[in-house]
């Protein structure tokens, strides 16, 4: 099996893509890898089966009631980034709505315009609660929380929005590289399964001991 450097992948799509799409392509390409890793951390930590969950709370409950709350906000900010307008003010950001201008092919950046639309209808839930919870404090919500609600959000509406933004980077990886990313499989050898496999080998032994005469 060959690895490629992260230097490695960027060459490469600079070279397949050109310097200025392939470059904000990669950038784009590297945070939506960083999302599905945290996502997938907090999937294996508190989107499993209720003994884990129990066996967080016996080993440490608060922290990782903190853990699972920051790495949920966590997914909601890149989410709401990765999202944003491609400017604010004279300021560029760079995010999936950078990528059409950068286009030639008339098809094909109609095609990833649409993916792009269709993201950010799927990222609203995320977006509303960066910007009234998470990255700023509202005076509304923070004042009377029941008059001015956020709207609910689920597990399933994020892995809605995750599969909305693999699309748009997948629709160019297949145009130029005839190939997609499965940014959904990340092999994960030193996280949070790591963890819990490790919290429940101590529980037994901290039990065998207990019992032993």
């Amino acid at each position: 099996m060959v690895t490629r450097s992260m230097d490695e992948i960027r060459s490469g799509y600079i070279s397949e893509m050109g310097q200025e799409l392939g470059a904000s392509f990669y950038e784009l390409y590297r945070k939506l890898v960083e999302l599905h890793v945290l996502w997938q951390q907090y999937r294996q930590l508190f989107g499993g089966d209720a003994d884990t969950v129990h066996l967080l709370n016996r080993t440490s409950g608060l922290f990782f009631k903190i853990v699972q709350d920051e790495l949920w906000d966590s997914v909601l900010l890149g989410v709401s980034r990765m999202t944003d307008p491609p400017t604010t003010g004279k300021k560029k950001n760079l995010t999936i709505q950078s990528l059409p201008p950068l286009i030639s092919d008339t098809k094909l950046k109609g095609e990833v315009q649409d993916l792009c639309d269709k993201a950010l209808v799927a990222a609203e839930f995320a977006r509303e609660h960066r910007n009234k919870r998470i990255a700023h404090q509202d005076h509304d919500y923070l004042s009377n929380r029941n008059s001015d609600p956020l709207s609910g959000i689920s597990r399933t509406l994020v892995e809605e929005m995750l599969a909305a933004l693999r699309a748009v980077l997948n629709r160019l990886d297949l145009h130029f590289r005839d190939s997609t990313v499965m940014y959904e499989e990340f092999v994960d050898e030193s996280g949070a399964r790591l963890l819990i496999h490790k919290l429940r080998k101590l529980e037994r032994l901290q039990g065998a001991a207990a019992s032993a005469p």
